[in-house]
């Protein structure tokens, strides 16, 4: 079975999954519930020239990158901020091999989210504590702020912004500062492989990539925010 005829037959087998977990059936295999200022998602992952598939699961933050935004547009929520994937308990995925297994699957997959799934969403109390969860998935020590290298911008910002939403303006200032300051490092290839931000011999410059400018923007515009008096609560009061 191809994805496209999984993503078909998925949808209907999962439809009773989705309202007994009370998740919107937004495709054949994604499904997403509101919950407070963020969304729990899960979604049917598969492959080509696979008869099995993955159940991912997770949290997703609406504008995520742009704190401020009060619209929320649901064809670009973005990914997970933080993600499971469901143990099936065979040591790989889900079978969907025929449309009888895709329903067997189903009502395996409702079992295991119940006793997997659930009990982990209910564990997230607020934004601050889905941010503590972020940073320590990251690997990014609190104490290393200002020796961190180019490569945990990313990090860096998605804890920044993730302190915004929470109301913590302080914090969410000075971590979004430390990822300008990481976007901002020229990035050069080295002649060995090396990668380094200080021009060597030989040493090629890297162009940043369209997405790495808007992210970089959308840092600088938040950071603009944070300072403006009374701006900075409002990220945390959507």
């Amino acid at each position: 079975m191809d994805y496209s005829s999984f993503s078909s037959v998925a949808k209907s087998r999962f439809r009773p999954v989705a309202k007994e977990l009370g998740f919107e059936q937004v495709s054949g295999t994604i499904y997403q519930r509101k919950r407070n200022d963020w969304i729990e998602g899960f979604n049917l992952q598969a492959s080509s020239g696979n008869t099995f598939f993955y159940v991912n699961y997770g949290v997703i933050i609406p504008n995520l990158w742009e704190p401020f935004k009060t619209e929320i547009d649901s064809e670009s929520l973005g990914g997970y901020t933080l993600h499971r994937r469901l143990n099936s308990g065979k040591g790989s995925g889900f079978d969907r091999a025929t449309k009888d297994q895709v329903k067997q699957s189903a009502e395996l997959v409702l079992r295991k989210f119940k006793e997997q799934a659930e009990p982990w969403f209910s564990s997230i109390s607020d934004m601050r504590d889905i941010a503590e969860r972020d940073l320590l998935s990251s690997g990014i020590k609190k104490s290393d702020i200002g020796k961190l290298n180019y490569f945990q911008q990313l990090g860096v910002a998605s804890y920044g912004f993730l302190l915004a939403k929470a109301g913590d303006a302080e914090n969410a200032l000075k971590w979004l500062l430390e990822a300008d300051r990481l976007f901002s490092l020229p990035l050069y290839s080295a002649k060995d492989g090396r990668w380094v931000h200080e021009k060597e011999k030989g040493a090629r410059l890297m162009k940043p990539q369209d997405y790495e400018v808007e992210q970089h923007q959308q840092i600088k515009a938040a950071i603009q925010e944070l300072k403006t008096p009374n701006k900075a609560k409002q990220a945390g009061t959507r």
